[in-house]
């Protein structure tokens, strides 16, 4: 498939106009940036995040939320009609929308009785045919880490795409898989602004895998998925150091499965 593809994408150097886009020069109703189009790289993001994430940014995808990565994975792997993802309720909802959205069929194994992964599950898991499997680790609404070393095994086994879903991963003690990329291909995790940043409003979300897979998820992404207001918001957050600092000690999983959370 050929991309949608601007001059922005194409130029290399610093244009303060690009003729092309038919932008307004008068100025912007708002801030006087917002009457050009934002880089649809969102290069100087990626730059800052990948330093904190210690990863590369051609590692980093970037989307108008998690919900994004996941519809555009669900479609980049499935054919409609004919492919199937698999989850692993209890879990979250979306990955069941974005499949229904794309005629996309759904199995389902659900969890032990603790939330946890088996060794059925993780067979069942490894002998399906499914595309891709959602991992949600902490898992949403449960709250728990599933096990390190199950979805290790189904990392080795599987053998489609394994998403880890780590929205909720600035919560707990464990690393994050991103730690993992280099030994995984068919590894995606996913992460958001949304939770510990506390930049629900912004609707950004994040996608870390092999610099394959993200091109593939750059090529069919609309042409400018992250706002000019949203990438600038984001680089003042990362160089604030706007995480909210998580006291691992007194911090516990409400009853309801969500996080409640120390401010120092």
């Amino acid at each position: 498939m050929k991309p949608y593809s601007s001059a922005r994408d194409e130029f290399q150097g610093d244009a303060q106009v690009m003729l092309d886009a038919n932008e307004n020069s008068l100025g912007s109703a708002g801030p006087a940036t917002f009457n050009r189009y934002p880089d649809p790289q969102q290069r100087a993001v990626k730059a800052e995040l990948a330093k904190i994430k210690n990863v590369s940014g051609g590692q980093i995808f970037l989307g108008n939320g998690s919900d994004e990565a996941i519809d555009l994975l669900v479609r980049l792997t499935c054919v409609p009609g004919k492919d199937s993802i698999l989850i692993l309720p209890p879990t979250y909802g979306m990955y069941e929308v974005a499949a229904n959205l794309n005629d996309v069929a759904i199995q389902r194994l659900p969890l032990t009785a603790d939330f946890q992964l088996s060794d059925e599950i993780v067979a069942g898991i490894i002998a399906s045919d499914a595309k891709l499997v959602f991992v949600c680790s902490p898992n949403n609404p449960t709250g728990n880490l599933l096990h390190g070393s199950a979805i290790e095994e189904i990392l080795r086994g599987f053998r489609g795409l394994v998403v880890v879903d780590e929205a909720y991963a600035d919560f707990a003690s464990a690393p994050s898989w991103t730690t993992r990329l280099a030994e995984f291909p068919n590894l995606v995790i996913l992460q958001t602004f949304s939770k510990a940043w506390g930049l629900a409003g912004l609707r950004l979300g994040m996608a870390f895998a092999s610099p394959e897979i993200i091109g593939f998820l750059n090529k069919i992404k609309p042409p400018y998925n992250v706002s000019e207001a949203t990438q600038q918001h984001a680089l003042a957050a990362l160089a604030a150091g706007g995480i909210l600092t998580i006291c691992a000690t007194t911090c516990w999983w409400a009853v309801s499965g969500w996080p409640s959370v120390c401010r120092q």
